[in-house]
C-alpha cells in the first residue's frame, strides 16, 4: 500500500464540509432546484400550548407543550446554522421545532433567495431526521422561490410567520398571493400564524376549510403588557 506524502496529509487534515452535506443525508430531493423533501412522518400530530421564539428562550416554562421557533432576528441563530450538531440537545428539549426562517429577502437575487430557504429547509430535515417533531415553516421569497414549496408535505400542520411582512402595502398583496398559491399547492390542515393576523391575509385559507391557529409574537405579548401601563414596545 503506497504511503501518503506529507502535501497529502496536509490536504485530509484541513478537509472539513463546509456545506453541511451531511444535513440532508436520505433526503429525497425536489425535481426543479433539488431543496430536500420534509418528510410528512416528521410533522407533529398535535398543535404546541406555546410557541417561544429562539432569542426570547428563557422565558420557556414548559418545554414538553412549547414550540422552539426561529421567528427572530437571522443573527441571533446564526451558530445553530453554522454548527446544527452542536444544538441537538438544547432543541430536543421542546414539544416540537417550528422550522428554520433564515430570510430569504425579496431583493436579494434569485440564487441567494433559494439558497436561504435551501437551508431553512435542510436543518429542518436534519432536526426532523434526529427524531424531533417539527412544523414546516413555509418561507418563501420572491415569486420566483414558489418551486421550493415541492419540499414540503400536503395535508399537514405547516406553519407562517407574519412579522415585517403586513406592514407595507406592496409586501400584503405579494403574500396574500403566495398564501393562497401555499393554500392551493399543500392543502395545509392547519396553519399556524405567529405574528399579527389580520383576517383579509387568512380569509382565502379559512373559505378552503383550512383552520388557522394564532400565536401571539414577542412583541405582541410585550405590547398588550406595555399598553396596560400606557407604554409601547416595537420589536421583534
Amino acid at each position: 500500500m503506497r504511503k501518503k506524502n506529507a502535501k497529502e496529509y496536509h490536504h485530509y487534515s484541513y478537509s472539513r464540509d463546509v456545506y453541511l452535506a451531511y444535513l440532508i443525508d436520505g433526503a429525497r430531493r425536489t425535481k426543479i432546484d433539488g431543496f430536500p423533501i420534509i418528510e410528512e412522518w416528521m410533522v407533529a400530530k398535535k398543535l404546541p400550548n406555546e410557541i417561544i421564539q429562539w432569542d426570547r428562550r428563557k422565558d420557556t416554562k414548559d418545554y414538553s407543550t412549547t414550540a422552539i421557533s426561529f421567528y427572530c432576528n437571522d443573527i441571533s441563530f446564526t451558530p445553530i446554522l453554522n454548527n446544527p450538531k452542536a444544538y441537538i440537545e438544547k432543541l430536543g428539549k421542546y414539544y416540537c421545532i417550528i422550522g428554520m426562517d433564515a430570510s430569504p429577502y425579496d431583493n436579494m437575487p434569485t440564487v441567494v433567495q433559494k439558497s436561504q430557504i435551501y437551508l431553512n429547509l435542510a436543518l429542518t430535515y436534519f432536526f426532523g431526521r434526529q427524531g424531533f417533531r417539527i412544523i414546516p415553516n413555509v418561507r418563501l421569497g420572491d415569486m420566483s422561490t414558489l418551486s421550493s414549496l415541492e419540499a414540503y408535505p400536503h395535508n399537514t400542520i405547516i406553519s407562517i410567520g407574519t412579522n415585517g411582512f403586513v406592514r407595507e402595502s406592496d409586501n400584503r398583496s405579494i403574500f396574500s398571493k403566495q398564501i393562497q398559491i401555499v393554500c392551493d399547492t399543500l392543502n395545509p390542515s392547519g396553519i399556524i400564524v405567529y405574528g399579527p393576523t389580520p383576517n383579509w391575509l387568512f380569509d382565502y385559507p379559512k373559505s378552503k376549510g383550512i383552520s388557522i391557529y394564532k400565536y401571539d409574537s414577542y412583541t405582541m405579548k410585550r405590547n398588550n403588557i406595555l399598553k396596560s401601563r400606557g407604554e409601547y414596545y416595537e420589536g421583534i
